[in-house]
């Protein structure tokens, strides 16, 4: 298992198309020129993406970690409160636990999020 920490949870929904994403927000780059820079200000992440719009069993996988990286069948997703925890690629290859901080309202948004994209792996501990 891969333990991760980050300060912040994202949830964004555009259409069919689902993102939540943990960071530690990092501050933006002063020049957006210099390519280093903005790599280097990314810093730590880890986010997972669905398109309803192309159904699939899949989801996509990113983070700076780039072994977790890819398209895959998700298996299992576990929430506890401000813990997101992933089971994901075939005979569950990739488990992360995330701790994360999260306001009420953010807690909720990622629930919500979950419920329609892992709708048959989701188990919520509350």
């Amino acid at each position: 298992m891969i333990n991760l920490k980050f300060k912040k949870c994202d949830v964004s929904i555009n259409g069919d198309y689902y993102q939540i994403s943990f960071d530690d927000d990092p501050p933006e780059p002063e020049n957006y020129d210099d390519i280093d820079e903005v790599i280097n200000s990314i810093g730590p992440y880890f986010l997972v993406q669905f398109n309803f719009e192309f159904p699939g069993k899949e989801c996509y996988i990113e983070s700076n970690n780039e072994e977790l990286r890819g398209h895959y069948i998700v298996n299992q997703v576990v929430i506890d409160s401000r813990t997101f925890t992933i089971k994901y690629g075939t005979n569950d290859s990739f488990v992360v636990n995330i701790e994360f901080d999260a306001t009420d309202e953010e807690q909720k948004k990622l629930k919500n999020a979950s419920k329609d994209m892992f709708r048959n792996v989701l188990h919520i501990n509350e």
